[in-house]
């Protein structure tokens, strides 16, 4: 071989490696946007790339971006043109087997994958790793479950610990067969295993965002929200240009209500997806700047939506939801029902929640109607007790009686019902208690349904000294059901409330606090009633003296406190006037 021809050869060879480098990284560009939810891009990248060079390898890699992208039957046809152009290739091969799978025939794949791996002798790591994957159904990170139905985690788990031994004899790396085992753990419902196996492909790459991104998911499904956001960090940190972590992140601060926070991943993940991004995914983070109050992004967004021609039915969410914010209620319930209407597996309790309330506050106003959609909301929300609203509106209404029966609902709903919650209940018992008058032919029946709801509310006030015995409102509150529950004759005869009133007293003179108008009326009320009790039923005048004073005290005008103290002395009767003498007639002369 002369010196020119060898000279050829080197020039030749150097190309081909300069070539087959430049190949590899297209390749891992077009795996890294598939991974990042860039499928518009990995599309094109993988499509150029077959187009440019209809090589075994990039039909290979075309077919897997059909495969990922659910499109099992353009997959196969790539893998078919990989395998006319290069049948020794043992990926189109695997990729064949995998349709299979995707396609629910587990005996033809099982076939396909059993020849390759006997051709290439158990001994081809990529091999090894791409039919475990397969058998994975190719989990995804937001919801961590396979895009395929048929799998097979056991034999995943197998082909990947073949494909370590080999790893470990030979010092090769390669992450993507530790990812594969780690889905096929957490398929399992074998979470432990799955987070050991995606932290051995992080020691393959340190920089590998998925892999802390999965374990971040893990560890939020299990509700360790603490290590859960340490990995989306981490995942964020050590590969930036990985959108899927800002989006789960975003998540996971919306799932606990930070919304400002939330909705700065969100957009970050739109803003890596670029053109990739669908208008779901646009209103999705829409929603997230609505929530954080970022209204300006909000409209930004649903203009951009709008004027791509296409109609979404989460656009017609985020016009009810944006009218329901500026107050145009009948826009809010339009567009609300119309997304509710079209796509009622995606509302969520946001949406039943702003319509109702809109139906609310439009004239005249469909109460029923709008309390069902209330109800809905409340019945779906995980976090928020809606009930409490319900109950709110009605107690506002002066409802009473829905008033309570949403309050029980509140406080069934609480596994460890507040304070708060058990004086909410109380309040309408006791005011429905108070609107009651026993008159008529009925009288009997509403005294009795009177002192029924008095006593209901009675229960909530022990309940209430049970957490917090020092608390007046609830002291008083017992006192006054236990008067008013009976007539005043019947109070004064059976002394119940008596006692309670005379614990109010001393604890009320005990409290330091200043004196407020609850507990001067309070005082007030308990001492002319303690008062009267010395007077008629324990006929005590020195006792009923000592009420009547305090009473005096606080409330010089008080008409019977000062006729008792200042009893005014009887008027003795005027004496008989004495009649009058008639005048004799004077006696005339004669």
């Amino acid at each position: 071989m002369n010196i020119r021809s060898k000279s050829w050869l080197v020039a030749f060879a150097a190309s081909a490696f300069v070539y087959s480098q430049a190949l590899a990284q297209d390749i891992a560009t077009g795996l890294k946007q598939l991974d990042g939810n860039q499928a518009c891009l990995a599309k094109e990248t993988f499509e150029k790339l077959a187009t440019s060079t209809p090589s075994a390898e990039n039909q290979f890699y075309l077919g897997y971006y059909h495969l990922r992208t659910k499109q099992p039957d353009l997959a196969k046809e790539a893998f078919d043109k990989g395998l006319t152009a290069d049948p020794k290739n043992p990926l189109n091969k695997v990729g064949i087997g995998a349709v299979a799978l995707a396609k629910g025939d587990r005996t033809a794949a099982q076939t396909t994958f059993a020849e390759v791996l006997k051709s290439t002798k158990n001994k081809n790591v990529e091999v090894l790793q791409r039919i475990s994957e397969a058998y994975t159904g190719y989990i995804v990170i937001d919801s961590l479950k396979p895009i395929y139905k048929t799998t097979d985690p056991a034999e995943s788990i197998r082909l990947a610990d073949l494909a370590v031994a080999l790893m470990l004899k030979s010092g090769a790396k390669n992450q993507e067969v530790y990812m594969s085992k780690g889905d096929a753990f957490y398929l399992k419902g074998e979470a432990g295993p799955a987070v050991s196996a995606y932290e051995d492909a992080i020691n393959a790459n340190p920089s590998l965002g998925k892999a802390f991104a999965k374990i971040a998911k893990i560890y939020w499904g299990g509700r360790n929200l603490e290590l859960a956001q340490t990995n989306f960090k981490k995942a964020i940190e050590v590969d930036p240009e990985y959108g899927p972590a800002n989006k789960e992140y975003a998540e996971l601060y919306f799932y606990v209500r930070q919304y400002k926070p939330a909705s700065r991943y969100m957009d970050a993940y739109v803003e890596k997806l670029g053109v990739c991004a669908t208008d779901d995914e646009l209103l999705r983070s829409a929603q997230f700047n609505f929530v954080a109050e970022e209204f300006a992004k909000v409209n930004t967004k649903i203009a951009k939506v709008m004027s791509s021609g296409r109609t979404s039915d989460v656009l017609y969410r985020m016009q009810g939801w944006a009218a329901y914010k500026e107050n145009q209620y009948d826009k809010a319930i339009q567009n609300l029902k119309k997304f509710i209407q079209q796509a009622p597996q995606k509302a969520i309790d946001n949406d039943y929640r702003y319509l109702g309330n809109a139906m609310l506050r439009i004239s005249p106003a469909d109460t029923a109607a709008a309390v069902a959609y209330l109800e809905k909301a409340a019945e779906i929300d995980t976090v928020d007790n809606g009930y409490k609203e319900i109950a709110a509106m009605y107690n506002g209404a002066k409802n009473y009686e829905k008033a309570i029966e949403y309050y029980e609902k509140v406080i069934k709903r609480e596994k460890n019902p507040s304070l708060q919650d058990i004086v909410n209940l109380s309040l309408p018992l006791y005011n429905v208690a108070n609107r009651i008058f026993p008159t008529g032919a009925d009288s009997s029946a509403l005294r009795q349904k009177k002192r029924d709801y008095f006593m209901k509310a009675d229960e909530l006030y022990k309940q209430m000294l049970e957490r917090k015995p020092d608390y007046l409102y609830a002291h008083a509150q017992r006192a006054k059901a236990n008067y008013y529950a009976y007539t005043r004759e019947e109070a004064m005869a059976n002394g119940l409330a008596i006692p309670l009133m005379e614990n109010y007293v001393k604890l009320a003179e005990e409290d330091k606090a200043p004196m407020d108008e609850a507990k001067k009326a309070n005082l007030k009320s308990f001492y002319q009633i303690l008062g009267a009790y010395s007077v008629i039923t324990l006929k005590d005048d020195a006792k009923a003296k000592e009420w009547f004073t305090k009473l005096i005290t606080i409330d010089p005008g008080n008409k019977v406190a000062d006729d008792f103290l200042n009893p005014k002395p009887e008027t003795p009767a005027a004496p008989a006037t004495p009649a009058k003498t008639p005048a004799k007639a004077p006696v005339k002369k004669a």
